[in-house]
């Protein structure tokens, strides 16, 4: 009987095919899962990624930048779902805090190794991550009824090794002989660094030739049209007070010039001036010859600013600069000396002496001294470098982006 039981096989293949469609179909599912959670796991790689290159486009110079950094990795990390029907979102928190576990953080990439950091000057990139869990199918039979997700990625936005300047832009525009033909004598790219006259309606300092000594003039900061007694005032008492306002004017764009002598607006920069030159430390302005070696042109005290440089013909020195110029770049300038014929009171600051006593300024020196007074004489006197700028800098911090600042994934 227990012969016949154990020779009688009807039914074991049943048995063996279902106990094999099981595996089969455990198996499946355990692949269509893991296979979904794979393509699921990826599609949060990318989102975090775009969050990661978004967030460090807004890097700036220093902190008032980060909350924008973290408002464009939240806002691109939410625009790139993922096919997650529980949480297709991505959803970053701010992390204000800069909690390293937190999902957005930033940071100092050093080329190898990410630290987390909120000291500005060693902020230059940004890491988004993010865990989540995503629902399974077949898998549920066998008591799993999520799998995990998660992604991390770190983006650099290299800021630049100087922060754009802190002056702020004057009315004051100088020509771009400065900046031409390295054989023509001190109007050329080797004279950055070298003095600018602003001397009079005739372009003619007193004693000399021809009018051909202006290498400067007012500018209007607002686009054409001959720069009003006013807005040219209002100008000189915004960079005055730090009112850094960005300019309407761009490169490229055409602004009107004049070299007329508008009495108040002298009187005024010659007040703002004498205030902001004691009050200055030693400003250095170095040019760069043909050689590449820097030389010190320029190591006094002043008023540091930044205005346009303007295109004004081949003819150099220009003369008088009046009428409509096209601006090609901006640019450092340092006013040394401020001369105005109309001044009051005695010693310094009176008809046609210097406003402050600045032997360090060679150029106007020589018109400081008593054998060279001229009551009727105005003039502005200066320094411009060979820093250029494309646009003038504006007050708040820019973005990575907007220097057009190559952005990297590094991990």
């Amino acid at each position: 009987m227990i012969h016949r039981i154990l020779k009688d096989q009807r039914g074991t293949v049943i048995l063996f095919v279902a106990v094999l469609l099981v595996m089969l179909l455990a198996m499946g599912g355990m692949a269509i899962d893991i296979f979904y959670q794979t393509t699921v796991d990826n599609e949060l790689q990318r989102s975090l990624d775009f969050a990661a290159l978004a967030g460090a486009g807004k890097l700036g110079f220093d902190a008032t930048a980060f909350p924008f950094v973290r408002l464009a990795a939240q806002s691109y990390a939410a625009a790139n779902p993922i096919r997650n029907p529980d949480a297709s979102t991505v959803d970053l928190s701010l992390n204000a805090a800069n909690d390293p576990a937190g999902n957005i953080v930033l940071g100092n990439w050093s080329g190898s190794a990410f630290t987390p950091s909120l000291d500005p000057t060693q902020v230059n990139a940004v890491r988004c991550q993010y865990q989540t869990w995503v629902p399974t199918s077949f898998l549920r039979l066998l008591g799993f009824n999520t799998l995990p997700i998660g992604a991390s990625s770190i983006a650099w936005g290299p800021v630049p090794l100087n922060a754009p300047p802190t002056s702020c832009v004057a009315p004051i525009a100088v020509t771009g002989c400065q900046f031409q033909d390295p054989d023509g004598g001190a109007f050329n790219s080797a004279g950055c660094g070298a003095p600018i006259s602003f001397i009079s309606s005739s372009g003619q300092a007193p004693g000399t030739g021809p009018a051909a000594t202006n290498t400067a003039a007012w500018a209007n900061l607002s686009g054409t049209g001959t720069p009003s007694v006013p807005d040219t005032n209002a100008a000189i008492n915004n960079a005055a007070n730090g009112n850094c306002t960005a300019p309407t004017a761009q490169t490229g764009q055409q602004i009107g010039t004049s070299n007329g002598m508008q009495q108040t607006v002298f009187n005024n920069l010659q007040d703002q001036f004498v205030t902001k030159y004691n009050l200055s430390g030693i400003i250095t302005i170095t040019n760069s010859p043909s050689t590449g070696n820097p030389q010190e042109t320029y190591a006094g005290k002043g008023w540091d600013l930044i205005i346009p440089v303007i295109d004004t013909g081949s003819t150099c020195p220009p003369g008088p600069i009046n009428g409509n110029n096209t601006i090609t770049s901006w640019t450092r300038f340092v006013i040394t000396q401020v001369i105005n014929g109309q001044g009051a009171g005695g010693g310094f600051g009176a008809n046609g002496r210097c406003a402050v006593a600045n032997p360090a300024d060679t150029n106007s020196w020589t018109y400081c001294n008593d054998t060279n007074l001229h009551s009727s004489f105005r003039g502005v006197f200066g320094y411009f470098s060979c820093e250029f700028f494309d646009s003038p800098p504006s007050p708040v911090p820019g973005p990575v982006t907007a220097r057009a600042e190559k952005l990297q994934l590094v991990k």
